[in-house]
């Protein structure tokens, strides 16, 4: 699901994705997207997306040594993107939310891209 393609994961009104391409020794970039009846309002929507010391372990904790800028902000559509460079042969992790009905709505990847 890497290389030049993603990863995601979803709720009912909210996807995390993880997008890679190979500039500047490996760049990875998350998005929050808004879903379903949570499309085309404005919501808080938040995504960041975190550069890790492991090289293994897919779906666990990520220890991060570097970390993009988050995005936060009233969205109607989507978070992002937000990107670390100097991934090739690390994982990431990526962390987002919506705020939908007065509770926030988390996605949390774990260690994706290794």
């Amino acid at each position: 699901m890497f290389g030049s393609g993603r990863a995601s994961g979803t709720l009912g009104v909210g996807e995390l994705t993880i997008f890679y391409n190979t500039t500047n020794g490996g760049t990875n970039s998350a998005c929050f997207y808004h879903l379903g009846a949570a499309r085309g309002v404005p919501a808080d929507t938040y995504v960041q997306i975190d550069r890790c010391v492991e090289t293994s372990g897919k779906g666990q904790p990520c220890t991060a040594d570097r970390s993009s800028s988050p995005d936060e902000g009233n969205y109607a559509y989507y978070a992002g993107p937000r990107g670390v460079t100097g991934t090739a042969n690390r994982c990431v992790a990526a962390f987002g939310y919506i705020v939908w009905l007065g509770f926030p709505r988390y996605i949390y990847s774990g260690r994706q891209g290794c």
